[in-house]
C-alpha cells in the first residue's frame, strides 16, 4: 500500500517531481528531479524517460524518487499499524528527523551541508575563504549541470568521474555575477595541437586543490554532523580515477623580477609619470569585455607591487600592514598564524604612507591592474616586446602549449617570489635568514619560490664543458 503520490511542481522555469503526503497538513518532499513537461506527468502518471530533463541519468533518478518515496511509505505505514491511524503533518516530520539520526542521516542530500560547510570558513583569510567558497561553488554548479542532488551514499567512483570530468573540462568560469552560456569547444584531437576553450574547465593543478577540499568536506559532515560514509573507498575512487586520467601536479614558469636593478627600473619616477588610463579583459556571457581602469589606481597596484617585493609579503598579509608593524618590524601570517620578520626600511614605508597603508581593492582587481601596468612598463618604458617564455596548461592526459610574454605571467604572488629569487640570488645570506621575512617553515617550500635561469644555466653549461 502507498501512502504517498507524485506530483510536479512548477518552480520557476523548471518542473519538479516531489513526493506528496496530506493529512492534517500537506507535505511536498523534495527530489530534486525534473521534466519537461507537467501536463505530460500527469497523463502518464509516472516518471518517464521521454519526459526526463536529463534522460542520461533517468534510470538512476528513478531509483532515487523510489527510493525517498518507499522509505515514506514504510514509516506511514509503521505508525499506522502500531496507532490504527496514519500520521498528521507534523508526526510524519517526527518520524524522518528521528530516523534520520538513528541512520546517521545517510540518505542526507550533499548540498543540504554545502553553504554551511562554507559559512565555517568565513573568518578564515581570504585565501583560505576563496579555496572554500569555490570548491563548494563547483559542486553547486556540479549539480546543476546534472540536474540533479546527490545523496552522500552516491558518492562512488561513477560520481567522482563525473565531477572530474566537468571540472577539467565542463565547469563555465564565473566572472563577477554573469555566467557563461554555450557549450565549450575544446581541441583534444592528438593529431592536432590541443587547444583549451579558455571559458570552461581548469587544470590539474586546480582540479587537486578542489578535491583536497572535497576530501576535507566529507570528514567535517562525518566529524561534525554525524554523516554515514565510506571515506576510505571515496578516497581511494578519487586516486584512482586521477591515476587513470594522468592528473597529477605540474610545475610552470612563474615571473619573478631576478636582479634589484630590475624592480628600482619599476620605481622611477619616469615610469610613473608615463603610467597613464588603461582597461583589463574580463569574461563575461563567455565574451571577453573590457573595463577601464584610471591611471591612478594602476599606481596604486604598482606601489604595493613593489611593497610585496620589498617585503616578500603574500596579499594577505600586504593587505593588513599597520604601522605599528612597520615600528616592529614583525607581523603575523593571516594564512599560517607564523610570526615573520618585516622589511621596515625608508622605501616600504614612504610607499606604505604615500596610500596610508592601504590597497582599497579587491584581489582580482588588483592582479589585472598588475599585468595592465607591467604591459606599460615592458612595452612603453622598456620598449621590450619580444621576451616570451613557453607556458604549459594540463587537464588530465591533455596539455596545451603555448608563447606568451613574459609579463603576463605577473600576478600578486609574484611580488613574494621576487623578494625570495633576489635575495636568493644578490644577498650573502642563507635560505634559514630569508625564511625568516617570508615565513616559510620549510626549505623544501621555500626552494619553490626561488626563480632560477636555466636558460642562462645551460649557456654557462655549453662553455664550461667544451672540448
Amino acid at each position: 500500500m502507498t501512502y504517498t503520490s507524485l506530483i510536479v511542481v512548477k518552480e520557476g522555469n523548471k518542473n519538479h517531481i516531489k513526493i506528496y503526503y496530506s493529512h492534517e497538513g500537506i507535505i511536498r518532499f523534495k527530489t530534486n528531479v525534473y521534466v519537461k513537461d507537467k501536463d505530460q506527468f500527469s497523463k502518464d502518471r509516472d516518471f518517464k524517460k521521454s519526459n526526463a530533463v536529463s534522460p542520461s541519468t533517468f534510470q538512476v533518478d528513478k531509483e532515487k524518487i523510489e527510493d525517498i518515496k518507499g522509505k515514506l511509505d514504510a514509516e506511514i505505514k509503521d505508525f499506522e499499524k502500531e496507532h490504527l491511524q496514519k500520521p498528521t503533518k507534523a508526526q510524519l516530520m517526527s518520524l524522518i528527523n528521528s530516523y534520520k539520526a538513528q541512520t546517521q542521516r545517510t540518505y542526507t542530500y550533499v548540498s543540504d551541508y554545502l553553504t554551511e560547510y562554507n559559512l565555517s570558513f568565513e573568518k578564515k583569510d581570504d585565501n583560505q575563504k576563496s579555496l572554500y567558497s569555490s570548491f563548494c561553488s563547483a559542486l553547486f554548479q556540479f549539480f546543476t549541470y546534472k540536474n540533479r542532488n546527490y545523496f552522500f551514499k552516491e558518492i562512488d567512483k561513477r560520481f567522482i568521474q563525473e565531477f572530474i570530468d566537468y571540472l577539467l573540462f565542463k565547469k563555465p568560469k564565473i566572472s563577477d555575477v554573469t555566467k557563461i552560456d554555450g557549450e565549450p569547444v575544446h581541441q583534444l584531437n592528438d593529431d592536432e595541437p590541443i587547444k583549451f576553450d579558455p571559458r570552461f574547465g581548469m587544470n590539474n593543478n586546480t582540479l587537486l586543490k578542489r578535491l583536497d577540499t572535497f576530501k576535507s568536506f566529507l570528514l567535517w559532515v562525518g566529524r561534525e554532523k554525524k554523516i554515514k560514509l565510506d571515506y576510505t573507498t571515496i578516497t581511494k575512487a578519487i586516486k584512482d580515477v586521477t591515476s587513470q586520467h594522468n592528473i597529477s601536479e605540474y610545475d610552470n614558469i612563474q615571473f619573478a623580477f631576478k636582479r634589484m636593478d630590475e624592480v628600482r627600473k619599476l620605481a622611477e619616477k619616469q615610469f610613473e609619470d608615463l603610467i597613464k588610463d588603461d582597461r583589463y579583459e574580463e569574461l563575461r556571457n563567455g565574451e571577453i569585455k573590457f573595463r577601464g581602469v584610471s591611471r591612478d589606481i594602476l599606481i596604486r597596484a604598482k606601489d604595493f607591487f613593489l611593497i610585496s617585493i620589498l617585503t616578500g609579503n603574500r596579499l594577505s598579509d600586504l593587505k593588513a600592514i599597520k604601522k605599528h608593524h612597520v615600528i616592529l618590524g614583525k607581523q603575523t601570517a593571516k594564512k599560517t598564524k607564523n610570526q615573520f620578520l618585516l622589511n621596515s626600511n625608508e622605501s616600504a614605508i614612504q610607499l606604505l604612507e604615500k596610500h596610508n597603508f592601504s590597497l582599497k581593492m579587491p584581489d582580482t582587481k588588483y592582479n589585472k591592474c598588475i599585468k595592465v601596468f607591467m604591459k606599460q612598463f615592458y612595452h612603453d618604458y622598456l620598449n621590450q616586446k619580444d621576451n616570451t617564455v613557453i607556458q604549459i596548461e594540463r587537464r588530465g592526459k591533455h596539455e596545451q602549449i603555448e608563447m606568451v610574454e613574459y609579463y603576463t605571467l605577473a600576478s600578486s604572488h609574484s611580488g613574494r617570489r621576487s623578494f625570495a629569487t633576489i635575495a636568493y640570488n644578490e644577498s650573502d645570506k642563507t635560505k634559514r635568514a630569508i625564511m625568516q621575512f617570508t615565513g616559510h617553515t620549510s626549505e623544501q617550500e621555500f626552494d619553490k619560490y626561488i626563480q632560477l635561469e636555466p636558460e642562462q644555466d645551460k649557456e654557462d653549461m655549453a662553455l664550461l664543458m667544451t672540448l
